[in-house]
């Protein structure tokens, strides 16, 4: 599953740089398709960002968190997903990509958020 999201969301975003967020935006029902079929598809997702990020310009590593946020927003993905991947993400192979610089404040945003619902 994992190769077969990759590849999609390699043919989706291939040469987009700045405007990523915008056409993740557009396309997300074809994500959304995509992962119709896949197990444990929320963390296939992310591993297929990570990857893409890896091959993609600076411009498009920098919009990462808005893709995030727009899939988030879409109920696409759930804030235990993301912070997950993050964690594993910085404890990985890949620590050191910028990657992690750019979706920091979105999770931390998102755990603020989660704390909060969860005092009310």
């Amino acid at each position: 599953a994992q190769e077969v999201v990759d590849a999609l969301f390699e043919a989706l975003f291939d040469g987009v740089e700045k405007g990523f967020a915008k056409e993740a935006a557009k396309k997300k029902n074809y994500v959304v398709a995509g992962l119709a079929h896949a197990d444990g598809s929320q963390l296939v997702l992310l591993h297929a960002v990570e990857s893409f990020c890896g091959k993609a310009s600076p411009d498009a590593v920098k919009e990462v968190a808005l893709v995030l946020k727009n899939l988030y927003d879409a109920d696409v993905l759930e804030e235990e997903a993301i912070v997950e991947w993050y964690l594993k993400g910085l404890a990985g192979d890949n620590k050191g990509s910028p990657l992690w610089k750019h979706v920091k404040p979105f999770v931390e945003w998102l755990q603020s958020a989660e704390s909060e619902s969860d005092e009310e």
